[in-house]
């Protein structure tokens, strides 16, 4: 009978380390808010300030020696804003203002036009996802 009631202890203490264990990793592992990001491609970068879905501002520049004339536009998850045409050099940023939660997995994405012979050639298009 002791051993039975030993076997039985030990069983209960490794099933209560084996809960406390899981229950860790999963809260360690669990896909954390994202609503600050950012990314290059081409010679456009984008870059999502925030905290889960919530979006304070969503900013559009050039990457080193990709300065242009021309313009940004800025759409996605509800948004849909154009700069206004100028030369856009390194460290210069096209800021929208968006003080609001986003739809999870919106994508927004950033793309510079350069003006060019009366026509428009694109520098890149730079994508993020805000998701929880």
């Amino acid at each position: 009978m002791g051993s039975s009631v030993g076997v039985n202890v030990r069983w209960l203490v490794r099933a209560g380390v084996s809960a406390a264990c899981v229950g860790a990793v999963m809260a360690a592992g669990a896909p954390t808010a994202l609503a600050g990001a950012a990314g290059c491609n081409g010679r456009t970068c984008i870059a999502v300030d925030g905290s889960g879905l919530r979006v304070e501002q969503v900013s559009a520049s050039t990457t080193w020696g990709g300065d242009f004339t021309g313009h940004f536009h800025i759409w996605g998850g509800g948004l849909d804003q154009n700069s206004a045409t100028g030369f856009w050099g390194y460290h210069q940023k096209y800021t929208v203002r968006v003080g609001r939660d986003l739809p999870n997995r919106a994508v927004i994405c950033a793309e510079g036009w350069e003006h060019t012979n009366g026509g428009y050639v694109s520098r890149g298009r730079a994508c993020e996802e805000v998701r929880f």
